[in-house]
Parts: C-alpha cells; sequence; structure tokens
C-alpha cells in the first residue's frame, strides 16, 4: 500500500504522533511525508530516505509573524495563486516518488492542503486532527473554511479528543472516529534504566519538571508562581523553545534563580530525564485548544510512574482522578504540587494506564481503521 501524509511538522522533528503512527505502519506501507518549510530550520527540497519513509518539504504555509504576509495571503486570488503553485508542486513530488496515480491512501493532518486535495486521485483520503487549528494563535480567519472543507470532504475522520470529536459532529462530520495519543512504552522504560541523567544530579531536589514545548500557550506566570512557592526546589524544563518565550523563560529563570532549561533532548534519552523528576507538571494555559488537546506528556510522565500535576483541561480528565493531581486554578495547581511531593505516585495505576495507550496500540487501532475504510469507501475518486 501507499500511503501520502500532508504534515504540517517535519519528518525530523521532535517525535509526535504523526511520527508514531506512521512509523508503526506496516512494513509492507510505502509512506510519501510531506514536511512543512520552517524559517531558520534545514529544509530538505529533494526527498530523502529513512527506510520505508521517503520525506520532503513542501512550501505550505499556515501564518507568518511578518504583517504583509498574513494580509498577503488573507487575499483570494493571492491563496488561489499559490494553491496553484501547490498542486503543480506536489503532483511533481508524486511522481518523481512513485506515489502518483489513484492507488494511495491520503493521510492528513495539515488543514491547508484542503483546497488541492479534491485534484490528487485516491482510494481514500483519512484526515487525523490532532488539534483544534483555529485555536492556535496567529491562526488566520480564512482557514476555517480549511478546516471545515477537509473535515466534510474526507472518507474518514480520526479525533484526538473527546473534545474534537463532538466539535467535528457538530460541523456535520457523521464519520469521526475517536483514536487518542500515547507513548513508547518499552522505549522509555528502556531509557529509565540509564539512571540520573549528569546534568540533574546537582540540582536541589524535589526536581519539579516540564516535558514539551514552551510554546505561546505555556503558562509561564504559572511557572513563575511554583518558582516562586517551592524556592527549594529545582524547576526543570526541557523540550522546544518557541523564540517569544525566550526572552521571558530567561527573565524568569534570573529573577527566580531555581529555573533550569535543558534544551532539546534525544526522544530515546527522554524517559532518564523524567525519571529523575520528583514531580511532573503540565503548566499550560487553560484554553479552548488545550481542551481539544490530548498532551503526549501525560502518557509519558505515566510511563515513568512519576506524580503528574496538570490543569483539568476538559471534563474527560475526571476519569484520571483517582492518579493524576488535578488543578483548576494557578494556586490549586501549586497545592497540588504540594500534595504529589507529599503523597506521591500510584505506580500501578500510571503504569497501566501508560501502558493501555501505547503508540503501537494507536497504531494498530489506525491500520484497522483505514482497512475497514477501503473495503467500503463511500466512493473511489
Amino acid at each position: 500500500m501507499k500511503v501520502v501524509c500532508f504534515s504540517e511538522i517535519q519528518w525530523r522533528y521532535v517525535r509526535t504522533r504523526k511520527q508514531q503512527l506512521i512509523g508503526r505502519f506496516p512494513e509492507d506501507w510505502k509512506v510519501l511525508f510531506l514536511s512543512s518549510v520552517v524559517a531558520g530550520k534545514p529544509n530538505n527540497f529533494i526527498p530523502r530516505q529513512d527506510g520505508r519513509i521517503t520525506h520532503v518539504c513542501v512550501p505550505v504555509f499556515k501564518n507568518f509573524p511578518q504583517r504583509f504576509l498574513r494580509w498577503f495571503f488573507s487575499l483570494p486570488p493571492c491563496r488561489c495563486l499559490w494553491n496553484l503553485v501547490i498542486l503543480l508542486w506536489v503532483k511533481v513530488l508524486l511522481l518523481l516518488t512513485g506515489f502518483a496515480g489513484k492507488d494511495r491512501v491520503l493521510f492528513v493532518s495539515n488543514i491547508y492542503y484542503s483546497a488541492i486535495l479534491p485534484r490528487l486521485p485516491r482510494k481514500l483520503m483519512l484526515y487525523d486532527c490532532n488539534d483544534d487549528p483555529m485555536e492556535f494563535p496567529l491562526a488566520p480567519s480564512w482557514a476555517e473554511k480549511y478546516f471545515h472543507k477537509l473535515s466534510r470532504d474526507s472518507d474518514v475522520v480520526t479525533a484526538v479528543s473527546p473534545g474534537l470529536v463532538e466539535k467535528l459532529r457538530r460541523l456535520g462530520v457523521e464519520n469521526v472516529r475517536y483514536i487518542g495519543n500515547g507513548v513508547d512504552y518499552d522505549l522509555f522504560r528502556e531509557a529509565l534504566a540509564a539512571g540520573i541523567p549528569a546534568e540533574m544530579k546537582n540540582l536541589r531536589r524535589p526536581l519539579l519538571g516540564y516535558s514539551g514545548a514552551i510554546a505561546p500557550w505555556f503558562d509561564m506566570e504559572l511557572l513563575d508562581r511554583i518558582a516562586a512557592a517551592f524556592p527549594q526546589a529545582s524547576l526543570v524544563l526541557f523540550g522546544p523553545l518557541f523564540e517569544p518565550r525566550r526572552e521571558e523563560l530567561d527573565a524568569l529563570s534570573e529573577k527566580r534563580g531555581n529555573i533550569f532549561y535543558l534544551g532539546v533532548l534525544p526522544h530515546e534519552r527522554l524517559g532518564a530525564y523524567i525519571g529523575a523528576l520528583d514531580v511532573c507538571l503540565i503548566p499550560l494555559q487553560m484554553s479552548e485548544l488545550m481542551r481539544m488537546a490530548d498532551p503526549n506528556k501525560l502518557y509519558e510522565y505515566a510511563a515513568a510512574e512519576k506524580p503528574v500535576v496538570t490543569y483539568r483541561f476538559a471534563p474527560e480528565m475526571d476519569q484520571l482522578a483517582d492518579f493524576i493531581y488535578l488543578a483548576d486554578t494557578r494556586e490549586g495547581f501549586i497545592e497540588q504540587i504540594r500534595m504529589a511531593l507529599e503523597k506521591g505516585a500510584d505506580r500501578d495505576r500510571l503504569r497501566d494506564f501508560a501502558r493501555r495507550s501505547s503508540w503501537q496500540a494507536r497504531a494498530e487501532a489506525m491500520v484497522k481503521l483505514i482497512r475497514e475504510s477501503l473495503l467500503t469507501p463511500p466512493a473511489a475518486i
């Protein structure tokens, strides 16, 4: 089988849902992974091979920091012209890489391809909705039409959270399935056995930590309050740092003296760093974006069997209340950290939760759905 993935991130970026799922597709499934262009990062416009995965960058843009470019792409004629360029670009890539023709599955997570997808023959189109695209900062208003179009045009839709399933059904999408995020459980357990990383051995305990992107939706004010409430603790952060937050983080680190940023870590070693923490945190802002999300870090923390403190982003999180520390406010978050330090983790419940949420199980569910949908697709296009 041939699968063409239309992604909003690069194949060699940090390992996210797309890489985890696609990397576990059957060995006889060949994949073309169309990555996004990222300013200031290496962009491979010549196809590269990683085993059975061919990955290449395509200049599909979702937003711009520059006001002029945001205005330019808000004009329908400009978007129409650029979509034509992208259509020709993609068709050439499909031809060069051996993915031309109708005998293919389109696996889509990037809504900004939606204008060209109807012009690409396929056996099946699956939209993997892993976030609410309209809730990201700088998401252009015109992108909502792309989101709705992709949701309706797809033969089957998967959603990462119950909140997204509900939203898609309100949009009239009937064939939508829930497949959440997960964790590479065996990899994390193997990394844990390596012991405490050298750069964490001399930090004052307790170690309170966060693993993930320090992005616009990171709650920097909460971080400041935690650092003030636990002056003897070390707050350790690791993951991609978005440039707009760098200055804020540097200022907080200098102000408090107990905040440490360790950079982006190899995914293979991530379990060792999380395992060294005394309490794992998810200090992301309460928002509609997070209500629709399913943070990978929740499963990764659980695989390390560490106490987890998080905001109660969505009602379904109450199902985790027996083994996850949930808060509704910044003050409540700090109180839950105190409780986590005192009571510790329910390791058996966390371990069971992580095992049931393995990426292998998620990938098997996705493969099963694709195969079932291919047997009775709504229409061959």
